[in-house]
């Protein structure tokens, strides 16, 4: 079983990701992007080979992807409106997946069979990934299914913008509807007569 390192790539969709071993050594390329139908995601060999590749079929609150192997369409996957814990099935390769959106914890299964498992890396924030394959011709397809998880697990993980301002500043009165300016507090804003300076 080897273990790749995968970064998110969630802020950062035109850029290439480059996939590592636990020895530090450049296994795999992840180009691509996603948020209109038919983006992709594409994952290359470092000597620029396509592998495999991830196509949005489908927008809105349940995205569907369809997974491409050497250019051959091999399954499709798609996000149900559920639990924090989901079972989600990818249709044509008759995989289950199987854990939890918030932890980012999840194993996928092919019958009894375990395909592959993503853990966080510990002091990464969950913006990096562990993943746990079987069987290393599995790696590109697992490869895909995980980012694309891990993307609407990111998006599970998204705090209302109320409660992150409150953190970032619990000074300002978000309370009472007033942002200002997400950071800064009412009375400073006042105090400079933001807008209504004149000159002297």
């Amino acid at each position: 079983m080897r273990q790749l390192y995968i970064r998110d790539r969630s802020t950062d969709l035109n850029s290439a990701t480059v996939i590592h071993d636990e020895s530090g050594h450049s296994c795999y390329l992840l180009a691509g992007k996603w948020g209109i139908r038919y983006d992709a995601l594409s994952l290359y060999t470092m000597s620029g080979e396509l592998l495999a590749e991830a196509k949005q079929l489908t927008l809105g609150l349940t995205p569907k992807f369809a997974l491409y192997l050497n250019r051959r369409q091999v399954g499709t996957i798609g996000k149900s409106l559920g639990l924090f814990h989901e079972l989600i099935y990818i249709h044509g390769l008759n995989w289950i997946v199987v854990g939890s959106l918030v932890s980012g914890r999840f194993k996928v299964f092919c019958g009894s069979r375990l395909i592959f498992a993503v853990e966080p890396v510990p002091n990464t924030g969950g913006f990096c990934s562990c993943l746990s394959v079987t069987n290393q011709a599995d790696e590109p397809l697992a490869i895909l299914t995980a980012t694309i998880i891990n993307r609407w697990a990111r998006h599970h993980d998204r705090q209302p913008l109320r409660e992150r301002l409150r953190q970032l500043n619990p000074m300002s009165s978000t309370d009472q509807g007033d942002l200002s300016m997400g950071f800064v507090p009412k009375t400073v804003l006042n105090d400079q007569n933001i807008g209504n300076h004149q000159p002297e």
